[in-house]
């Protein structure tokens, strides 16, 4: 006898080579939703704060600052799924594998649909003026895209380890076109972020997204967009079930009998939510809240694949 979890397994097995983003993004815990408010947890951001200095010996009275955080809610806001019904027929004549003919385009069709979430959270985050950064056909990446983003993040006293930059397939292209970056089939390895990685440069490791805008990039460290991704509940009532996580999501998986239609239903589905991490840089409030943790990248040249 198969296993529901064995299936599944299977099917995960088959989007190894797949998804990307889930594994660059700040991943919040299943527990942490399980009676949580209107499915929402609030994150807190600590402040970045500088010291004040006085001279030794003065009446110089010390100076109060405020304390303060950002608050960022993160809440389940999609409940992402594929639900396909599958007939006696289908099942008697057309079907020999049910992981590899079934079930792995529904796990793939649900994966990409949590990927999309966090591509248009990026998309939809709030970012400050200097961080948004365009090149051309005669640009030199290095000179005009990796150095400035780097150093905007090293401005804003971003964390400098697990920075990625996630392209669009036209930035990538121009990326492959300098002799500094190595294909991804050179890599020697088979996991999912070694397939998509396009090299490591400048401190970001560099990878490739179908979910973005073929015209863009981001740069950004993992706490820029929080990610929320919960497997609901196997229902007494299934027939078969499994819940899993496996390569930065969590899934559900439920088939059952329906009489009246003699076909089975097959559902493979998953909650998810996020947000763009977005606070004053300073807690002082002096400049606009945004998001300090990302640089947007936008290709601007005609040199592109798509």
């Amino acid at each position: 006898m198969i296993l529901p979890e064995q299936i599944v397994d299977a099917a995960l097995l088959l989007l190894q080579r797949e998804i990307v983003l889930p594994a660059t993004v700040w991943r919040q815990a299943d527990s942490d939703f399980m009676g949580a408010k209107d499915d929402t947890i609030t994150l807190r951001v600590p402040s970045v704060l500088g010291s004040r200095t006085r001279t030794m010996r003065s009446a110089t009275t010390l100076i109060e600052d405020e304390f303060a955080e950002t608050s960022v809610p993160v809440k389940l806001t999609d409940h992402v799924y594929k639900l396909i019904k599958v007939t006696d027929e289908d099942l008697t004549l057309s079907i020999r594998d049910f992981a590899s003919q079934v079930l792995q385009p529904q796990v793939r069709a649900v994966a990409e649909g949590l990927e999309q979430i966090i591509a248009d959270t990026l998309a939809g985050a709030t970012v400050p003026a200097a961080h948004s950064i365009s090149f051309g056909d005669a640009d030199d990446v290095w000179d005009e895209v990796l150095v400035p983003s780097r150093g905007l993040l090293n401005s804003r006293k971003v964390a400098m380890d697990r920075r990625v930059l996630v392209c669009g397939v036209n930035v990538e292209a121009q990326f492959l076109r300098n002799d500094m970056f190595v294909k991804a089939n050179e890599s020697g390895t088979t996991s999912a972020l070694s397939e998509a990685t396009i090299g490591r440069k400048a401190g970001f490791t560099i990878l490739t997204s179908l979910a973005l805008d073929p015209d863009t990039a981001y740069a950004y460290h993992p706490t820029a967009v929080a990610m929320g991704n919960v497997a609901p509940a196997i229902p007494d009532g299934a027939a078969m079930g499994a819940r899993r996580s496996d390569n930065g999501f969590a899934m559900r998986y439920l088939r059952d009998y329906n009489p009246l239609s003699v076909s089975d239903r097959s559902l493979v589905d998953s909650f998810v939510g996020a947000a763009s991490v977005e606070q004053d840089p300073d807690g002082a409030g002096a400049e606009i809240v945004a998001n300090q943790r990302l640089v947007k990248i936008t290709y601007t040249g005609t040199n592109g694949i798509v």
